[in-house]
């Protein structure tokens, strides 16, 4: 038996397939979505809801990162989907961190940033709860934006759907060829399809992507009872290790010292690839994490001593002040060896948008619509 013809079909549910679906859309294609599962409940729902373009590298990465944000703003506000642009404090204690600041903030306008150094005094005005015993100081960033991950896909799912988008769900695809979609006991045909399933490298075009060497990253993250109050925490907050974690930090003189330093103080953090943040959701809950297991080291259980380290070094710059831990989750996403995304076209009607990494929030609406327009034109 046949469904009906679409001019588009994108496979997978996520994040990446959602902004897929609403660039074609826009450009007044008729879309349908197939996802294997009831709901989308992969690495899109598992994060931080941050959108984090103070992360990436200047250069593409970057504008990618920025040109993301602007469609994601569009699409937030389309869709009537909370978020708050309040963006991102980096909080420091001790000298080599401040240096490091020091080394970002001059010519990070140059670069494409909007972040600017703080004293301990501002960076306690921006947000309360920081530990203010040995702050040295922050860099605020005013371009990273805040969503609730399982809001944000669920409201972008029900807009899109509202909007004339096909959403096949516990319809997984088996078959991919020439147009033509093996999928929920059905054929599906289209002109174009756009295959955005995550972490899975066995299904669909298997050899293509096993070829990419992309390697599986698993993440621990906690999240907390609401606020009691209903207080606010102010921007998305970082502090020492992220300065090591990402990329855009990379060109600072003063990084290997800073790697150092961070060995010395917080033996163990690293080997786990631990960096701690904290977001909050409208509810008022808080988002703490995460670590970083690749590849063979990856089973499906929680570590309690890597959740105890989190929460350790959250301890030394944010005053949890009594609100509990409440939930527990892993992640596991998909990462390039060295590139920050992945475009296969095996054939000339199908195309794979992978290895986005942790970035895949940042990056998702902009990485789609390059696709989209390199595919379609415009």
């Amino acid at each position: 038996m046949e469904a009906t013809r679409v001019d588009d079909i994108v496979v997978g549910g996520g994040i990446l397939g959602l902004a897929t679906a609403w660039h074609l859309r826009r450009l007044g294609r008729s879309v349908r979505v197939l996802e294997r599962g009831h709901r989308a409940q992969g690495a899109s729902i598992r994060n931080f809801g941050m959108l984090w373009p103070v992360g990436q590298p200047p250069g593409e990465r970057l504008e990618t990162a920025l040109r993301s944000r602007a469609f994601w703003l569009e699409a937030l506000a389309e869709a009537g989907i909370w978020h708050e642009p309040r963006g991102s404090l980096h909080a420091v204690y001790h000298p080599i961190e401040e240096q490091m600041l020091r080394e970002f903030a001059a010519g990070a306008d140059d670069r494409g940033y909007e972040a600017s150094l703080m004293t301990a005094d501002e960076a306690v005005g921006r947000s309360p709860r920081l530990r203010t015993e040995g702050l040295r100081g922050g860099l605020f960033s005013a371009t990273e934006v805040c969503v609730d991950p399982r809001l944000a896909v669920a409201g972008l799912t029900h807009y899109l759907q509202e909007n004339g988008v096909d959403f096949w769900f516990q319809t997984a695809a088996t078959a991919v060829s020439d147009g033509v979609v093996e999928a929920g006991g059905l054929t599906h045909r289209a002109s174009q399809v756009w295959i955005c399933t995550g972490d899975e490298v066995s299904g669909l075009f298997a050899p293509q992507i096993k070829a990419l060497g992309l390697v599986a990253c698993k993440l621990q993250m906690m999240r907390t009872a609401p606020v009691e109050g209903g207080e606010r925490i102010g921007p998305m907050l970082a502090a020492g290790l992220t300065l090591a974690h990402y990329g855009s930090f990379a060109h600072c003189p003063s990084l290997p010292a800073l790697r150092a330093s961070l060995a010395e103080r917080h033996p163990g953090y690293a080997e786990r690839g631990i960096h701690v943040m904290v977001s909050q959701t409208p509810a008022g809950e808080l988002t703490i994490g995460d670590s970083h297991e690749y590849g063979s080291v990856i089973d499906p259980f929680n570590k309690v001593e890597i959740d105890a380290m989190i929460l350790d070094y959250l301890d030394s710059y944010f005053d949890l002040r009594g609100t509990k831990v409440v939930s527990h989750w892993n992640g596991i996403y998909a990462k390039h060896p060295t590139e920050a995304w992945t475009v296969l076209h095996p054939e000339p009607t199908a195309h794979i948008i992978t290895g986005v990494g942790g970035a895949g929030m940042t990056l998702s609406f902009g990485v789609t619509d390059r696709v989209v327009r390199e595919v379609l034109g415009g």
